[in-house]
């Protein structure tokens, strides 16, 4: 049985003397229009399964990097190149926040203009973005910072002079590495803690931003349930990144294992290749939420207009007079 198109015969249409309705068909499309209801919730189903394990891949990949790379550290041969690699990465993960907080402000408008089911997928977003501030924290906090290390160590050469014993000395090679670790470390630690201030600071403008609207201006019930669930996450959001600040301020990572310069070599080719992968893989899961958020804008029009035409249906099929 062919369906009956939605662009149709609508349940408020309102019969005319010359085309007398005919019940039986309206019966038949609510059956045919139920049909096809079921079959969109099922394929809905099945795309909301695709980005869970799409997205679930993509945050176990990068947990996986992380760990690997937090768990390194330069040796005197590598000198800086584990560092450096630390440093790539941790841009790259403030370029993916960048990707989900652009996202997010279009999930946001969703809800702000109605679309009610859009608020849970909010709290998803800034789940993701806690995580890459987490995941830049740990690679900040895993590059080695200062250590008390002799500067000085015996060439194993000595001289007796003026009833004097003289060792040869030089610089010794830990002291440099622990040199560059430190000034590298510094300035990483500079960067995430300005990078960490800045987003503490556009939070309390944004605190200040939604209690002036909830306050001062007619808004829309859709919109004043977004604003006061994002007060609430505000709080929170910053808690949580002060926690950040005070252990990258306090803690160290000369506990990692140190590697030479072949498999820093080795390391920087894994990761630049997982990024090419974890890059496609995130615009494919954005571009599968969009496809999410047609299909459930869609399925919601169908229940409404079966809703619709069941009303009709009750009004009328007894026999009485279609409603104006």
């Amino acid at each position: 049985m062919a369906l009956i198109p939605l662009g149709g015969l609508k349940a408020q249409d309102k019969p005319t003397s010359e085309a007398p309705v005919d019940i039986e068909a309206r019966k038949a499309s609510v059956a045919n229009l139920e049909t096809l209801i079921t079959q969109r919730e099922a394929r809905l189903a099945e795309w909301g399964k695709d980005i869970v394990e799409l997205d679930a891949r993509i945050e176990k990949r990068v947990a996986e990097l992380v760990t690997m790379l937090a768990g390194v550290k330069d040796s005197q041969e590598s000198r800086t190149s584990v560092t450096n690699i630390k440093k790539e990465a941790i841009e790259a993960l403030k370029r993916g926040i960048d990707l989900y907080v652009t996202k997010r402000k279009q999930v946001r408008e969703l809800v702000r203009t109605g679309d009610t089911a859009a608020l849970g997928d909010l709290d998803k977003f800034d789940k993701r973005i806690i995580t890459r501030v987490d995941q830049i924290a740990e690679l900040t906090k895993s590059i080695p910072s200062h250590e008390d290390v002799d500067k000085y160590e015996s060439d194993g050469g000595s001289s007796y002079w003026n009833g004097y014993y003289y060792e040869s000395s030089r610089v010794s090679e830990e002291w440099k590495q622990n040199r560059r670790d430190t000034n590298q470390s510094h300035k990483v630690r500079e960067d995430t803690t300005k990078a960490l201030r800045e987003t503490l600071d556009r939070l309390d403008q944004r605190r200040r931003s939604l209690k002036d609207l909830l306050a001062n201006r007619q808004i829309t019930d859709s919109a004043r349930q977004l604003y006061n669930e994002e007060l609430g996450q505000i709080d929170a959001y910053q808690d949580h990144l002060n926690a950040q600040l005070r252990d990258i301020a306090t803690g160290g990572g000369n506990s990692g294992r140190e590697v030479g310069r072949e498999q820093a070599h080795d390391i920087a080719e894994l990761i630049d290749d997982s990024r090419k992968d974890l890059r496609e893989d995130v615009s494919r899961l954005f571009r599968s939420y969009d496809q999410f958020v047609r299909g459930r804008g869609y399925l919601e029009e169908l229940k409404t207009n079966l809703a619709a035409r069941k009303d009709w249906l009750e009004k009328n099929a007894a026999g009485k007079p279609a409603a104006n």
